[in-house]
């Protein structure tokens, strides 16, 4: 039975009602069995809607075309099975921050993670990617939500236009670094705008800024420059993906992050692990860090 459920959805991939009833009858089935299998989670992939309830009761939906990673490991895992480190304290932190900024929203999973855990607060998600744009503002629709705001454009240090490079049409690692063209030149590029945080900030006339996460596949640095009068207003906390470490030193990593930026204003630096957050230390990179102006005590209470 499994085998068959298994080539119906392969088959049936970017397709309803095949796709979707096959992984959801498997998904009955596994639950009803106790059974995990991991080459199931991460090759079989699901169309259709990927729902997950929260903690405050709110049910998270993406809806997906058997095309982005995301939706499916929702799908399987839960909410709180995609990055497993780092989701839950986004979400318990997004409960009480009044503005949430999603820098690199792409399907808006951490959109849509602080709009239902703080209705009342205001979120805005920024995606340059067409494709991937519609697809954010499609999630946002599903969810019936008000309060997320998009924003079709790419985020840096100075305003104007770029280059961004991707492979795929809903494509998690879209970036505007020179440097991964020039490691990968088959990927595809095209002209996308270009803000500043501090300028959008300004625009909105925005009192507040509470939480910030960042995924801009190894352009987080600019990104944090182009808002360095918000950080020193608001100081806000901030989920951010850092490339860096061994192999990888053209990124600079969280080190280059807390020198050139962070650390006059503050801040210290934790690193999410599967034990928790603890306290940055060069050689314990990892891919996921959290900047913040809270004391140490109050971070052991996160």
């Amino acid at each position: 039975m499994v085998s068959t459920l298994i080539k119906v959805a392969k088959w049936g991939r970017a397709s309803q009602p095949f796709n979707g009833l096959a992984t959801s009858t498997l998904k009955t089935f596994l639950k009803a069995t106790r059974l995990h299998s991991e080459f199931i989670i991460k090759h079989l992939p699901r169309s259709g809607v990927a729902a997950s309830k929260l903690p405050n009761g709110r049910l998270l939906r993406l809806r997906s075309h058997g095309d982005d990673w995301i939706s499916t490991q929702v799908f399987w895992r839960e909410w709180f099975g995609y990055e497993p480190e780092t989701a839950p304290l986004f979400y318990r932190l997004a409960t009480r921050a009044r503005v949430t900024l999603d820098v690199g929203a792409h399907i808006g999973f951490y959109a849509l993670l602080a709009a239902h855990a703080n209705p009342d607060g205001s979120v805005y998600a920024f995606e340059p990617m067409p494709v991937t744009y519609k697809r954010l503002e499609r999630n946002i629709e599903l969810n019936k939500l008000t309060n997320v705001y998009c924003i079709n454009s790419a985020l840096g240090e100075s305003e104007g236009e770029a280059d961004i490079f991707f492979e795929g049409e809903i494509c998690s690692g879209a970036t505007l670094s020179t440097e991964i063209k020039r490691l990968i030149p088959t990927l595809n590029s095209s002209a996308v705008p270009v803000i500043t945080l501090d300028g959008f900030v300004r625009e909105k006339a925005l009192e507040y800024i509470d939480l910030v996460k960042i995924d801009t596949e190894t352009t987080e640095e600019q990104v944090l420059l182009g808002m360095s009068e918000s950080l020193e207003r608001f100081h806000p906390n901030i989920i951010c993906e850092v490339w860096g470490g061994e192999g990888m030193e053209n990124w600079g990593g969280p080190k280059r992050i807390m020198d050139n930026i962070l650390t006059r204003l503050g801040y210290r630096c934790y690193v999410f692990t599967p034990d928790g957050l603890v306290p940055y230390e060069e050689g314990n990179e990892n891919l996921n860090y959290l900047f913040t102006t809270l004391n140490p005590d109050e971070v052991s209470q996160l």
